[in-house]
């Protein structure tokens, strides 16, 4: 490639990394009441209307989730500059990234709303009192936090093996008052002994290496209640090719496998799940969620 058609490219992809910049700007300044020059805030309203309609100031639910996902794509795209031949995995403590990865994650509670829509016996496991709930991988605990806010009757357990991410976790519940409907522990999924305890789990693709895949799979459909639903997710963006690039670029760097599919829908099935369907995707967040449903109460 030619020196000018490389930096010609740059420029024009720069372009998208400051539009992504400046909206997450504006959601700020919209929601937070942040002071701001106001010649700064009117081109940031201007910038943001080429991109969205912002007649309504955005929920703070949604907000939460739109800064977490910018801080997540720049913070990684800089680190993706620094180290770009690092293999997958999260050994790095980096506070500000965990916490915007988890804050991100918050957004995959409307997607686990969608299959309640589609599976109505996931959403009426899911309201009943006394349910319960495991996010595995569960990081920094927003996820977890998010299914309690939006399930009133579930109680939470979140695991992880990454001691540090779980600190902020503890931090954060205890700040959002649900120490006494999230627990959070550190714990490896292949170990999971919790025997048909859950009525739903969430499972984090993205951070499972491809090897230990189906031993989490199997884990994980013995802790479920019978009649409980799995509920594995992994990365999407849009349909073009570069999109889908980038995003099983995120996958391997973040230490899991870019899963087709086809390929996980059939390694749901060979772990006697009923019902393995990828959910029509109707929500905004960057996430496919799969599910598939232990046997039992009848079936």
């Amino acid at each position: 490639m030619a020196a000018d058609g490389l930096m010609a490219t740059a420029v024009r992809l720069g372009v998208s990394v400051d539009a992504l910049a400046a909206l997450a700007a504006f959601v700020r300044l919209e929601t937070e009441q942040l002071p701001a020059d106001p010649a700064v805030r009117d081109l940031l309203g201007k910038i943001a209307g080429e991109l969205v309609d912002y007649d309504v100031v955005p929920d703070p639910a949604t907000a939460t989730s739109v800064l977490g996902l910018a801080r997540t794509f720049l913070r990684q795209a800089e680190e993706l500059i620094d180290n770009p031949g690092r293999s997958g995995g999260w050994e790095q403590v980096d506070i500000p990234l965990l916490q915007s990865i988890g804050r991100l994650s918050m957004a995959i509670s409307g997607a686990v709303l969608a299959a309640e829509r589609r599976l109505p016996d996931l959403g009426g496991r899911l309201a009943a009192p006394g349910a319960r709930f495991l996010d595995i991988g569960t990081g920094a605990g927003w996820f977890a936090i998010a299914m309690a806010r939006s399930h009133p009757n579930l109680t939470v357990v979140g695991i992880d093996i990454f001691a540090p991410a779980l600190d902020l976790g503890h931090a954060n519940v205890q700040e959002q008052g649900l120490a006494d409907r999230v627990e959070l522990r550190l714990q490896d999924a292949t170990d999971l002994d919790d025997a048909e305890r859950y009525d739903a789990i969430w499972l984090p693709l993205p951070f499972l290496p491809a090897g230990i895949v189906d031993a989490v799979i199997a884990a994980a459909a013995s802790a479920l209640h019978p009649g409980g639903w799995l509920l594995p997710g992994t990365f999407t963006g849009p349909d073009d090719r570069l999109s889908q690039l980038l995003t099983d670029l995120r996958i391997v760097r973040s230490g899991g496998h870019p899963w087709r599919p086809e390929e996980l829908i059939d390694r749901l099935r060979t772990a006697w799940l009923l019902d393995a369907q990828e959910i029509t995707r109707t929500w905004s967040a960057p996430v496919r969620l799969y599910a598939g449903q232990r046997p039992g109460d009848g079936r």
